[in-house]
């Protein structure tokens, strides 16, 4: 098994936090993304994957944590309640 975490230029909410973000992919282009076959046309992937992925970031919300939750050996559900 194997998998990989395509990135793009944060968007949206993202953009806030970091200058990277993951591509998001709604449920209806599962299938067509995760086809076998040749890649016939990579331009209209990449549209797809970029319309699909900019849906998705246009909904992420953030709120301020405390700095403690970059430390790992922190374990406190506290942690992510907003400041």
């Amino acid at each position: 098994m194997s998998f990989t975490i395509i990135t793009r230029e944060a968007r949206d909410a993202s953009g806030e936090v970091h200058d990277r973000m993951p591509v998001f992919l709604e449920h209806d282009v599962w299938d067509e993304w995760l086809h076998p076959e040749k890649l016939e046309d990579p331009k209209a992937m990449v549209a797809m994957i970029d319309a699909s992925s900019q849906a998705i970031a246009a909904t992420v919300t953030t709120h301020l944590v405390s700095r403690a939750v970059n430390n790992v050996r922190t374990v406190d559900p506290a942690l992510i309640r907003s400041i």
